[in-house]
């Protein structure tokens, strides 16, 4: 089996290192400087390049490294905390990015195992860790916002995924103590499942806001 090779760049780099999860078949290299990474990526080595757009505080150096690598046929992939500003998203696809927020790594684990696109439109999965009380709670609150026809509740990743019918999995597992907190069960899980097109995975981090913190994903989702 060819091992994938996957090329990092973040000025953050212990935050990149720290948020990337095991990814199987595959060998992460991290950098933290825009010309390091256009040097390295230009070797044409890696199959998948992902770059974050602010290395300096007002730089924007992430399009800077997109337009160096517009004839590389490496996957791109803009990794940045503006990923849901309108005018970021069309300037990174339009320099051949897909672009990812800094809480969708799962998103990133799915493209890089199934080498498949991003999912467009589908519903929307509430991801919660185990069965028992917080499932019917987030069933009855999100309930009350949204159709239950849009928005799913439930422990069954594998088997939802599996639908092919969800276009964003919220993960409420990295609000739980333990050792996969940072990147969530989801993106854990994400390597083991096998799909056409990947859902965007988000994280919610805070219990005391999980609710207001998934509407206003939801509601960005399905209104975009």
């Amino acid at each position: 089996m060819t091992l994938e090779k996957i090329l990092v760049g973040d000025d953050q780099i212990y935050f990149a290192r720290r948020n990337f999860p095991f990814i199987p078949n595959a060998e992460v290299e991290f950098v933290a400087n825009p010309d390091e990474l256009i040097r390295k990526a230009l070797s044409g080595e890696y199959s998948t390049i992902v770059t974050d757009l602010n290395y300096t505080e007002h730089g924007e150096e992430g399009y800077r490294v997109l337009e160096a690598l517009k004839d590389v046929s490496s996957r791109k992939i803009l990794w940045t905390g503006n990923a849901y500003d309108q005018g970021v998203k069309d300037t990174g696809q339009s320099l051949g990015a897909e672009v990812l927020d800094k809480d969708e790594i799962g998103t990133l684990v799915g493209q890089v195992v199934n080498k498949a696109p991003l999912k467009q439109d589908g519903k929307v999965l509430i991801y919660v860790s185990g069965d028992g009380p917080i499932v019917k709670a987030l069933e009855k609150t999100t309930g009350l916002f949204f159709d239950r026809e849009q928005v799913a509740v439930s422990s069954n990743l594998k088997g939802e995924l599996a639908t092919g019918h969800y276009g964003l999995v919220i993960d409420t597992s990295t609000m739980m103590p333990g050792e996969r907190r940072v990147h969530g069960t989801v993106a854990h899980d994400m390597k083991y499942i096998t799909l056409n097109e990947v859902p965007r995975v988000v994280t919610v981090h805070k219990v005391g806001t999980v609710v207001a913190d998934i509407a206003k994903i939801v509601e960005a989702y399905l209104n975009k």
